[in-house]
């Protein structure tokens, strides 16, 4: 599965991740799939039957040597990971029983650990718990430390390597969003709609893509969405389309709402259309480094306020995104998070009410030093242009 993801890219985040630990640790090792495509590039099809249940270990120096080691099914996709080394011990050769998958990752771990001196160890909490007993066993006197956090942390800020990745998830997204506008139609089932999105999403990408989200119609909008179902979409139906596409551990995650077939919308829609997209332009306006998440979410709900219409907002105002879904920053009414460049974010108002419909928009954006850029370019609004 092809990436946007480099080999500057990964060594520039293994020398931040390393400069950002105690000075006393001397190697790291991750397990964490979303931190081995962070820090590696390493990121099997799901796909494919060789990548079920296969893990993988990413062994960190502190001089900055990395190894990756991954079982023999997978060596196509350890081989095309930017690491200095790949070890790719034999699980399953297709003629012998194969013992249990994780147990050979655990010995060839072991094994090049062997080679290494250190005192301090730095895990992510993924890292098997008999990996850390046989080390300590060996080696009593070594330190376990937990450098998921600072890892954690570090994702906020994305480098250009992923922002490419992201974008690449938004166009692929709205090949799906303009098929839906054009293809939806009265007699459907949302399964059957959510079909036609994957497929032009699919083609888009020219490979499989994974697509969740909520693709919700008639009066299921009034709950705020949900997967699709067997129901039968009908003509001046609101469809609410709120969804991400995942490829290669990244992801994008905007949405519209609109009406099926063109067909009629209320006056009360188009109040509630109008607070949404003038929340949106709120929300944009506030953001920019250091801002606190709770007041990018104030900006959103004063809009609603302003108009009566605060008690039909029930969720955060947006998140950040990347490799996890949702991540920090959190767009919510208590969050202390900060704004900092490279954050690629959502802003998602939404207004629901029983008896008339519900809808969101939403677009992500990526922190800059003096503001944000725009990933997503899908047009907003119930009626839109065809």
């Amino acid at each position: 599965m092809p990436t946007c993801l480099t080999a500057a890219g990964c060594k520039s985040r293994r020398s931040r991740l390393l400069a950002s630990l105690d000075h006393g640790v001397d190697a790291v090792i991750v397990h964490s799939p979303r931190n081995l495509t962070y820090l590696a590039g390493y990121y099997p099809s799901p796909f494919l039957f060789r990548s079920q249940n296969a893990g993988a270990m990413l062994i960190l120096g502190r001089d900055g040597a990395s190894r990756l080691i991954a079982d023999n099914l997978v060596e196509t996709f350890a081989d095309r990971s930017f690491v200095d080394c790949v070890d790719t011990p034999t699980w399953y050769n297709g003629t012998e029983s194969a013992p249990m998958r994780g147990d050979v990752l655990t010995r060839a771990t072991l094994d090049a650990l062997r080679k290494e001196e250190f005192g301090i160890l730095g895990i992510d909490s993924a890292v098997p718990a008999g990996v850390v007993d046989a080390i300590r066993e060996v080696r009593p006197e070594v330190r376990v430390v937990d450098v998921g956090p600072t890892i954690h942390r570090l994702m906020r800020s994305k480098e250009p390597d992923e922002i490419a990745a992201i974008s690449r998830c938004c166009e692929v997204a709205e090949a799906g969003f303009a098929a839906a506008i054009t293809g939806i139609k009265p007699g459907m089932t949302e399964m059957q709609a959510y079909e036609l999105i994957n497929n032009a999403c699919m083609e888009a990408a020219g490979e499989p893509v994974i697509l969740y989200g909520d693709f919700a119609s008639g009066k299921r909008t009034e709950s705020g969405g949900g997967g699709p179902t067997a129901r039968v979409i009908q003509r001046d139906d609101l469809f609410i389309l709120d969804c991400s596409v995942v490829i290669a551990g990244y992801r994008s995650d905007f949405a519209n709402t609109f009406v099926i077939d063109g067909g009629f919308s209320s006056a009360r829609l188009r109040e509630m259309e109008s607070a949404c997209l003038a929340a949106i332009a709120a929300g944009e306006g506030a953001l920019r480094p250091a801002v606190l998440g709770r007041e990018v979410y104030g900006a959103v709900n004063r809009e609603f306020h302003a108009r009566g219409l605060d008690s039909l907002f029930p969720h955060h105002a947006g998140h950040g995104i990347g490799l996890g879904h949702p991540d920090p920053p959190y767009l919510v009414r208590d969050s202390d998070d900060a704004l900092v460049v490279g954050d690629v974010v959502t802003l998602e108002p939404g207004l629901y009410e029983r008896g008339v419909g519900g809808m969101r928009f939403e677009r992500n954006y990526v922190i800059t030093g003096d503001g944000y850029l725009t990933l997503s370019h899908h047009r907003l609004g119930l009626s839109p242009a065809r």
